[in-house]
């Protein structure tokens, strides 16, 4: 969810700068940049995923220039990379298109919120939850990680976005909001089967590059 005016700059505003910037510092800082060094293929992914993520979030449809709905894909982006390498590729894909939109303004750090670091953090977590339970298939990692994972998050930016902008005093992004929330859940599945079928065909074809698949656990006929 793109904003297409800045928000008020309230106190909650400038915390959630410097919330927003310790997160992503941290992400850089603990990103496993040796991993991703050590593998041409896997640097190579992870460019091509920063552009086009970029290109991708194009795909957006405005509301009365105000808000602008669009597909996230941060779900796969996170089951491949893992989070910290995640929310970094986020953040900069979300640089480029919104210099690309001519949005580089007040709004980024709210963006950077809604659009990578909250749905990342669902899609890690929910992860974190499948990795524990009893049964290992990889048909739950696929479906459930990616498809499942992918619609949580989504929902999950949903409800944060409502919070956000009753928080900041953004009266604008509420009203509009609340007035086509309905469209915004209808792309639900759609977000679901995107992420899906992208984790599926990464993790059959390219299972290396998947960060936080393992064939030892979803495979092995004795877990």
């Amino acid at each position: 969810m793109f904003l297409l005016i800045p928000p008020e700059q309230n106190s909650i505003y400038w915390s959630l700068c410097l919330l927003v910037a310790c997160i992503v510092f941290v992400a850089a800082i603990k990103a496993p940049w040796k991993q991703l060094a050590a593998l041409s293929q896997r640097q190579h992914a992870w460019y091509g995923a920063i552009l086009g993520l970029a290109f991708f979030w194009l795909l957006q449809v405005n509301v009365r220039d105000i808000l602008a709905f669009h597909p996230l894909a941060v779900t796969t982006l996170t089951l491949v990379f893992g989070w910290h390498l995640a929310v970094v590729a986020g953040a900069f894909a979300l640089l480029i298109n919104s210099v690309l939109m001519s949005r580089l303004g007040l709004q980024f750090p709210v963006e950077l919120i809604l659009n990578v670091i909250l749905p990342a953090t669902v899609s890690a977590g929910f992860i974190w939850v499948l990795e524990r339970m009893r049964v290992r298939n990889v048909f739950i990692f696929m479906l459930g990680g990616g498809f499942v994972g992918a619609m949580l998050s989504l929902l999950a930016v949903l409800c944060c976005s409502a919070l956000l902008f009753y928080a900041l005093e953004a009266e604008a992004q509420w009203a509009m909001l609340a007035q086509y929330a309905h469209l915004y859940a209808l792309m639900l599945f759609p977000e679901g089967f995107i992420n899906g079928a992208m984790t599926s065909v990464l993790t059959i074809f390219y299972p290396h590059l998947v960060r936080s698949y393992d064939d030892d656990s979803y495979l092995d006929s004795n877990l």
